[in-house]
């Protein structure tokens, strides 16, 4: 049971890059899907009521910190959802790999959605055009690609 959550998981979290790469968007029944997921890995897995609730208060604590990123600007509300559901999976065990993961992806999509932006108007009628409109930061940083990436290694690092 605890793979089948995982698989789950992990393939909620890619059809999520694919919906913000495509949209900019990171559907809300999508982010609830995988944080609901955890429930039955949990269960599976054997994790007691107290070992829940230190992965329920870091996704609540995260919450917390990510609605005041979202207050200033700096997170759309779907990352806000998304950090909190890959930090319910992450635990306080996880959590700052998870962390460092999804900065440092987060800081190279940011630089590779700068460069598709500036190639784009010279690419124009190339094939790379709709890879580069994809990325471009013209639409915003895809930061639920950054989330996702952490998401899988936190699904994953758990086997």
């Amino acid at each position: 049971m605890t793979s089948v959550a995982s698989v789950i998981g992990s393939a909620v979290l890619l059809i999520l890059v694919w919906k913000d790469l495509q949209l900019r968007r990171l559907p809300n029944a999508l982010v609830a899907i995988h944080a609901l997921a955890f429930l039955p890995y949990a269960y599976a897995s054997g994790l007691t009521w107290p070992e829940f609730g230190w992965h329920a208060a870091t996704a609540l604590a995260t919450f917390g910190v990510t609605l005041i990123f979202f207050s200033l600007g700096w997170l759309g509300g779907g990352d806000v959802k998304l950090w909190s559901s890959v930090m319910l999976w992450a635990g306080p065990g996880l959590a700052l790999p998870a962390v460092i993961v999804a900065t440092l992806a987060g800081g190279v999509l940011g630089i590779v959605c700068w460069l598709a932006q500036k190639l784009l108007p010279k690419l124009q009628h190339t094939a790379w055009r709709a890879p580069l409109r994809l990325l471009s930061a013209e639409r915003g940083v895809p930061y639920g690609v950054a989330l996702s990436l952490a998401g899988l290694l936190v699904l994953w690092a758990r086997h």
